[in-house]
């Protein structure tokens, strides 16, 4: 089909894998109290946030630390990482940066 043609081009332009048209950075050092919600009110500014997922430690309800954020555009992804990683939240310096 075409629209996998476009994505096989938009593979080959930017270098990086298209994940179900987006990007995804992965977010390290979140600390427990993390939250979809947090995690997109610190990316959003940058630019569209597609998906939030915060991986929780089974039946605690608290977070593991880290997470994924997935934003549609690459430029606006790696404006946002390179804004966050380093930048401190709830008391911790983040690790933010595509998954690999």
């Amino acid at each position: 089909s075409g629209n996998y043609n476009m994505q096989q081009n938009m593979q080959q332009n930017s270098g990086l894998n298209v994940n179900q048209g987006g990007y995804a950075i992965f977010c390290y050092n979140i600390g427990n109290n993390a939250t979809e919600r947090t995690l997109w009110q610190l990316f959003s500014p940058f630019g569209t946030v597609q998906k939030v997922n915060v991986i929780m430690e089974p039946g605690k309800g608290i977070c593991k630390g880290y997470g994924f954020v997935t934003m549609t555009n690459i430029q606006e992804a790696q404006n946002a990482i390179n804004h966050l990683n380093g930048f401190y939240f709830q008391g911790r310096p983040l690790q933010v940066s595509f998954k690999t």
